[in-house]
């Protein structure tokens, strides 16, 4: 597809829809970065390389299919970025930490994210009543915060989230709510654990399935193995759930373990091939459960070590 088409051709449908929408557009290069963008209402900048890339590698009857859901992400960002991101006392109140898959967040306009084990990534969204709204590189840049007083703000106003429900579910506690940042309480263990009373002296087993919901197991170390293969077969049915009806927000399919040191570490391997019909066949026979558990469960050398597994 010819670059200049697509510039000049493509692009107006998009910017004319935004500013049939109401707002003033400009279309701007960064010749240093080689990138393109959409200054909008005079402030608020967005980058379009990703559309551009798509457009580019499309048929031109395509285009403005591949363009359309621009057009509601693209007035809703210059609503947010108008009216809290340029507002301190805004921006601290709603923004919360979610975690996601790293896959998820791959894209260079996520480098800010912070890494967990097992696949995870820690990232800023915001609590809008619109779907939440995760923040990238560039709208940080324009914050008036600094990054880790965005993460400071944003955990503290996670961890505050009451939870709706907590119920008992086999050798699992589970807390959840309708908000889809409770999974993210498990990056402040110590508060989570101080709110909800929970007495871990071994060390806290929990899985996040979903973003609403977590499950935690305190560990036992007297009866260790059969809590690790019991842990398995209840863990794995939220995901099971989750994956029939909306797959794409399953979390994790890995078990944790956070230690009293304070340490996170999976002692799982859900994307281990060899056992996805663990997570996708709610009627597999007892026989291939046992062999996908025995694959599933993969605890570290020190991890065997603490709890002096074979």
């Amino acid at each position: 597809m010819d670059p200049e088409y697509v510039v000049n051709t493509s692009l107006p449908y998009l910017t004319s829809k935004l500013e049939d929408a109401g707002l003033t557009v400009q279309l701007g290069f960064n010749k240093t970065e080689r990138t393109m963008f959409l200054l909008l209402n005079d402030s608020v900048k967005c980058g379009i390389n990703q559309l551009i890339n798509e457009l580019l590698d499309a048929e031109p009857d395509a285009h403005h299919d591949l363009m359309d859901p621009w057009v509601p992400y693209l007035i809703e960002r210059t609503r947010i970025d108008e009216t809290i991101l340029n507002k301190p006392d805004e921006l601290r109140r709603l923004i919360r930490t979610e975690f996601c898959t790293a896959d998820a967040v791959a894209h260079p306009q996520f480098s800010y994210a912070r890494q967990y084990p097992g696949g995870l990534a820690l990232t800023l969204s915001l609590d809008c009543p619109t779907p939440l709204f995760r923040l990238k590189d560039e709208q940080l840049a324009q914050c008036p915060l600094s990054i880790d007083e965005l993460f400071h703000c944003a955990q503290k106003n996670t961890d505050d989230l009451p939870i709706e429900r907590i119920q008992q579910f086999g050798p699992f506690t589970c807390l959840s709510a309708q908000s889809p940042f409770v999974t993210a309480k498990t990056a402040n263990m110590p508060e989570l654990m101080s709110r909800f009373q929970i007495h871990a002296p071994h060390g806290l087993f929990f899985t996040i399935p979903a973003n609403h919901m977590m499950y935690y197991a305190p560990a036992d170390p007297a009866n260790i193995s059969k809590q690790l293969w019991d842990l398995a077969i209840f863990g794995r049915v939220p995901v099971l759930t989750t994956t029939k009806q909306r797959p794409e927000a399953v979390v994790s399919r890995d078990i944790f373990y956070y230690s009293p040191e304070g340490t996170y570490e999976p002692i799982t391997q859900g994307d281990n091939p060899a056992i996805q019909e663990l997570f996708t066949n709610q009627d597999i026979d007892a026989e291939t459960v046992r062999t996908c558990v025995d694959q599933y469960l993969s605890p570290s050398p020190a991890f065997r070590a603490r709890f002096a597994l074979p």
